[in-house]
């Protein structure tokens, strides 16, 4: 899809070692690798989707969690769309580490940003330190999205940048048309800006998409 009709920026945010890159490799070559990658600064991947039957292009960018790399960050923020907020399911210490990356999410996106919260490594129950109930609870009481993953497995993969791309359309596009900015310097907003053509739009349900392709985990 060379031609895309809107430009989402996407952040993958969390602490270092959630599997931030297995999940940016599964969903953009679907491949896995059990090896650790450990991200030095910012990785950046481009998947093209379809949305309300429009090219949508997702910049997909993959920061390092660790804490010395964070002093990086603020300039990624910049113009981002969504984020996916990654925990580990078998490890507490990533859980509890969330509050604080969405402190710094309410600071450095003070206009608001569609957050989707994630919990990676679904597939090891053996090692599983943070239940599915704690995680729905969590989201809930924060009201954000959220779902359990696995790069390994790919379940949910799809699914969970599919329904943050959705969620994005729906409170840039669908609710508001044409005041979407495509995250880039003002060069490149100029000219994405010139290809966007006033489109009829099919949506479902009162003007929302939703989602669809939720898999289990086990």
């Amino acid at each position: 899809m060379s031609f895309y009709k809107y430009l989402f920026k996407i952040l993958v945010l969390g602490d270092s070692g959630v599997g931030k890159s297995c999940l940016l490799m599964r969903f953009s070559d679907d491949r896995f690798t059990g090896k650790y990658l450990c991200t030095v600064g910012v990785d950046f991947k481009v998947r093209s989707v379809e949305v309300a039957g429009q090219p949508v292009k997702l910049q997909l960018w993959d920061t390092a969690g660790e804490e010395r790399f964070k002093s990086m960050l603020p300039a990624y923020y910049r113009g981002a769309h969504g984020i996916l907020l990654v925990y580990d399911t078998t490890s507490a210490k990533s859980f509890r580490s969330i509050d604080g990356w969405l402190e710094e999410i309410q600071l450095k996106c003070p206009d608001g940003v569609n957050v989707l919260l994630v919990g990676n490594k679904c597939d090891d129950l053996q090692h599983r330190q943070v239940s599915l109930e704690q995680g729905v609870h969590y989201a809930d009481r924060r009201a954000l999205g959220f779902r359990e993953v696995s790069a390994k497995s790919g379940a949910n993969v799809n699914y969970v940048f599919a329904a943050l791309a959705v969620d994005i359309y729906n409170r840039l596009v669908a609710c508001v048309p044409n005041r979407l900015s495509a995250g880039q310097d003002e060069k490149d907003e100029a000219e994405d800006n010139a290809k966007l053509a006033v489109e009829h739009i099919n949506l479902v349900g009162k003007n929302r998409l939703r989602a669809r392709n939720n898999e289990s985990c086990c």
